[in-house]
């Protein structure tokens, strides 16, 4: 069996035994069993406590040899002296596939700790079960389960229960909540979630394959501290990138963030430049921030990949105008002087104070008028010079429903900067929720369209 077809398996368990579940809130065990019954898990869930005959009324088994049935997939919550035998009882099971999420391995930097990892290895390699870990949270499944380590609030796991198209890993269990959190308020759906933790057995590159070959996924994300073999990553990557964009936030670019990467899941971090030269090579979009890689994911998730790099700017803040030129040239994007026949189309409607040059400039009148959104999209996507259109609206609420309207009837790819102002982002906006790139700052919409671009038409 290939290491993609034991991930598929894995990764669709009808099973899933929870062994050091316990009744404590905020225990890893606890949190594990939690996750999976609140994210609304269909299959048999088994947890493993011997000093306990049930938990929150789910029936409890002393050990994983007790359950009489088959399982698919374990889920390890104790400390990391005890993993070891617990891993050989579930390969004498024929458990297909394990999580460990203790921490305690090679990440410590001890010759116990990193002897403890080797063992993980040797077991995986000669049983054939697949073990993901250890030190990580697990996994989420749109058609599963939110990841059974770290349960998301019940706004947020009915949102990842929608089916997707992002693919992401990650070497960061912690990283992997916050990201689908901020993603999900901003429209993004997934396929897949990986928190890959030290990667004794399955690593960043196994996952990238699956989610390379996953039809569900079109586009991956990561977050990446290190990898083992750069052949390997480099030859993956560059199959991948031209069906699919890969977008990779490398940390431990430092000297400091190679030490925490080191003590974090051991991973030897390594040069920036080293790491930069194989992007490059593989056509992979690097982000350089925690926001840019979720600004990027929301681009490239929801938005339409332009056919060039001329831009369209609608405003009606005028200073957010200005700032929107701005970053797109600064960020490689082209705002050009509208034609005669476009401004003319405009001022058919526009007041005449307003400019139609580019960024064309609403002033204060959209408030009263907020069909101007919209009719100034129907123009710019007629202008066979403009090949994307940033929206910048002064506050939530004025012109959500004609914005979301519009982007539904034109053709070109549209990112709208829907500014804070009074709001407080506690639940996704209605453009979010339609679907929409959405952004705060016009720095972030424009520099997310500019990695579009870049990619779409290299």
């Amino acid at each position: 069996m290939s290491r993609t077809q034991l991930l598929k398996q894995i990764f669709n368990a009808h099973s899933v035994a929870i062994i050091g579940a316990s009744r404590r809130i905020g225990h890893p065990g606890h949190l594990s069993l939690m996750g999976l019954v609140e994210s609304g898990f269909d299959g048999k869930i088994y947890p493993i406590n011997p000093s306990a005959k049930e938990i929150d009324g789910i029936k409890a088994y002393p050990n994983i040899k007790s359950v009489h049935e088959p399982v698919d997939l374990a889920f390890i919550a104790v400390p990391a002296a005890r993993v070891i035998p617990i891993l050989r009882e579930c390969a004498e099971k024929g458990v297909k596939g394990a999580i460990i999420n203790s921490a305690g391995f090679k990440e410590l930097g001890t010759k116990e700790g990193i002897e403890r990892e080797e063992e993980v290895r040797r077991i995986a390699s000669s049983t054939g079960m697949g073990i993901i870990g250890p030190n990580c949270v697990g996994f989420h499944r749109s058609s599963t389960s939110t990841m059974p380590g770290l349960p998301q609030p019940a706004e947020i796991r009915a949102i990842l229960k929608e089916k997707g198209n992002v693919g992401m890993t990650s070497q960061s269990g912690w990283f992997c909540g916050f990201y689908i959190h901020k993603c999900a308020l901003s429209g993004v759906r997934f396929s897949t979630v990986i928190s890959s933790g030290n990667e004794a057995d399955f690593t960043t590159i196994d996952f990238l394959e699956y989610l390379g070959e996953d039809e569900d996924t079109k586009v991956i994300t990561m977050y990446l501290e290190g990898v083992k073999d750069g052949k390997s990553f480099l030859k993956v990557s560059k199959a991948i990138t031209p069906k699919k964009p890969i977008i990779i936030w490398k940390v431990g670019l430092t000297k400091a963030g190679s030490r925490a990467a080191l003590s974090h899941t051991g991973s030897l971090a390594g040069q920036g430049g080293i790491y930069g030269a194989v992007f490059r090579q593989a056509h992979v979009v690097q982000a350089f921030s925690s926001k840019e890689l979720i600004d990027f994911t929301v681009a490239f998730s929801l938005c339409r990949k332009p056919k060039g790099n001329r831009v369209g700017i609608i405003s009606s803040p005028g200073g957010f105008a200005v700032a929107a030129a701005d970053a797109c040239e600064r960020f490689g994007l082209n705002v050009p002087r509208l034609s005669e026949k476009t401004s003319k189309a405009l001022k058919k409607f526009l007041p005449r104070y307003s400019s139609t040059l580019n960024p064309i400039d609403l002033t204060m009148t959209a408030i009263e008028n907020p069909q101007f959104y919209p009719e100034c999209m129907e123009v710019l996507n007629a202008d066979d010079k403009i090949d994307s259109i940033i929206v910048v609206t002064g506050a939530s609420g004025f012109y959500d429903e004609f914005i979301v309207k519009s982007v539904g009837e034109i053709e070109k790819p549209v990112m709208v900067v829907l500014t804070p102002y009074w709001t407080v982002e506690t639940e996704p906006s209605a453009l979010a929720k339609a679907g929409i790139p959405t952004y705060a700052y016009p720095e972030e919409a424009a520099k997310s369209l500019a990695a579009l671009t870049q990619y779409g038409t290299k």
